[in-house]
């Protein structure tokens, strides 16, 4: 169950800073909590507040209001510590955090004219490894859109929530969802919605190939990149 709530409490924090990056202040003391706690659980106050441009007890404020730390135990009102249930998924909250800043800067680049909000953050998500956050994005988005682009939501819907148990280890989920994501995409090749379709197509399809190798598959899986027409091949997140 730890891993659970830690799992959904980040991706809420992810999904808040991508809908409304103005107020992205708690992802700045967890990514200075990521970067200086190693691995430690117990790290200072004060040096997480000054790389998040904030006073101490915002940021002390701030990070026990998600419920994931603690007041250290020593007594030491100048220290935090991430709460021991949380402990044995350190490098999860490390990895997780690093990638939601991944996908705040992708959300900052210049957007060209035409491509619509929706993907713009979609796109950021995937591409910054946030799989399961796609997911629970473009899941609303796909519930609450009627006509011919519903079925092409959902298409992406599965495809992240493929991508997402693929880099999990869970290969049936992957290759059934996948194989699912590519039918309900296919019809919308070459591109629609200014996704480029046919190339997010070829990549899935690569790793159903990389899938039927053989139980289980050798190497790191080949995960794709949700690309954007006419927009430059964003970089992998962490």
């Amino acid at each position: 169950m730890s891993y659970v709530k830690l799992k959904h409490t980040l991706a809420a924090i992810a999904l808040e800073g991508i809908e409304r990056p103005d107020r992205a202040h708690l992802l700045g003391v967890l990514v200075a909590y990521a970067e200086r706690s190693g691995h430690r659980y117990q790290v200072a106050v004060a040096p997480l507040a000054r790389a998040a441009g904030m006073a101490p007890d915002e940021a002390r404020r701030l990070l026990a209001g998600t419920g994931l730390f603690e007041e250290a135990g020593d007594g030491d009102a100048g220290r935090i510590t991430l709460a021991a249930s949380f402990r044995p998924f350190a490098a999860y909250l490390r990895r997780q955090t690093g990638r939601t800043a991944a996908a705040l800067r992708l959300l900052g680049a210049p957007r060209r004219p035409g491509i619509p909000e929706e993907i713009w953050r979609a796109a950021a998500l995937f591409n910054a490894g946030l799989f399961f956050e796609c997911h629970e994005y473009l899941e609303d988005v796909w519930r609450s859109t009627p006509g011919p682009e519903r079925a092409f939501y959902h298409g992406l819907v599965q495809a992240a929530a493929g991508c997402y148990h693929l880099e999990k280890g869970n290969t049936h989920g992957a290759r059934t969802l996948i194989q699912k994501a590519v039918a309900k995409l296919e019809p919308y090749a070459p591109a629609y919605r200014e996704v480029a379709v046919a190339a997010l197509l070829a990549e899935l399809r690569r790793v159903l190939a990389w899938l039927d190798r053989g139980p289980p598959p050798r190497g790191k899986a080949p995960l794709p990149t949700l690309d954007l027409v006419g927009s430059p091949r964003p970089k992998r997140g962490r």
